[in-house]
């Protein structure tokens, strides 16, 4: 599913710049059947050696908490892409 901007939510499994991918996401709320982020939902990042949030820039939110799109960023600097 895409925002206004055409851009598509961030989801479970999904990967990012540093070679990472999303490790916890939504249970209630899914794309594609596919569960998606939230802010503050976790990315494990080899590059930086750790499992950092998601800070999400999206508008719409869920159960009080943004949704994650691509091209967002963790608090490592890892920017959330789909391979």
């Amino acid at each position: 599913m895409q925002n206004m901007e055409d851009v598509t939510m961030a989801r479970f499994g999904d990967t990012t710049d540093h070679g990472g991918k999303i490790v916890e996401a939504s249970l209630d709320l899914t794309d594609e059947g596919i569960r998606v982020a939230l802010d503050g939902h976790l990315v494990a990042c080899p590059r930086c050696g750790g499992k950092y949030p998601i800070i999400a820039s999206g508008r719409r939110r869920h159960n009080g908490l943004r949704v994650a799109y691509l091209g967002d960023l963790t608090t490592c600097g890892a920017k959330l892409v789909r391979t």
